[in-house]
């Protein structure tokens, strides 16, 4: 009953709302933003492709192709967090890891692959978390490893980021989510 009266208030106060899953109603200050996967691909959103997971199971893991849109205009970059839905401490907020796009303002972006395993990323990608599954390894992205069977997730935030870098704020002004599948 008290969700249920929540939601009918933030409905009243913020008009039409989003709904999250895992981020629950989101006020419309908070774009929704659409993702998808970028063709041609392996990745199907049912299953992750055996040669993304990790090196130890002969995989060559990487982040995959998406294509994101509905990004408001003030964005300045796009924040890729990956997680594991089956492992409470790697289920939000990046606990394979978290890796920051560089954003032009532009409505819709393509956030190409990020090598997993690696400390070395493309000049377009940078660092924003290491992941959380082993931290003497705190590589930015973590590919699936090990376990099986196991749902993973991929959430695009657009925030627009100020400030010199020991005082910077972050401000989200979108969200987005695309199931990644099983592995």
């Amino acid at each position: 009953m008290k969700k249920l009266f929540l939601c009918f208030l933030s409905l009243i106060t913020f008009g039409c709302c989003t709904h999250y899953p895992r981020y629950g109603i989101l006020p419309p200050s908070i774009a929704a933003l659409s993702v998808r996967f970028m063709e041609p691909t392996e990745w199907n959103g049912k299953f992750v492709p055996a040669s993304q997971g990790c090196r130890f199971q002969g995989g060559q893991g990487s982040t995959p192709a998406l294509y994101v849109s509905g990004i408001p205009q003030q964005a300045n970059l796009l924040i890729l967090e990956i997680d594991n839905l089956d492992i409470p401490s790697l289920s939000e907020n990046g606990g394979l890891g978290s890796i920051g796009f560089y954003h032009n303002g532009e409505s819709a972006a393509v956030l190409l692959p990020v090598p997993g395993e690696s400390y070395s990323l493309p000049n377009f990608a940078f660092k924003e978390k290491a992941n959380r599954v082993n931290p003497t390894k705190p590589y930015p992205y973590m590919p699936p490893c090990i376990e099986k069977k196991q749902r993973y997730m991929a959430t695009i935030k657009a925030v627009k980021r100020t400030g010199s870098f020991d005082k910077q704020k972050t401000e989200l002004l979108g969200i987005g989510e695309i199931y990644l599948g099983i592995y």
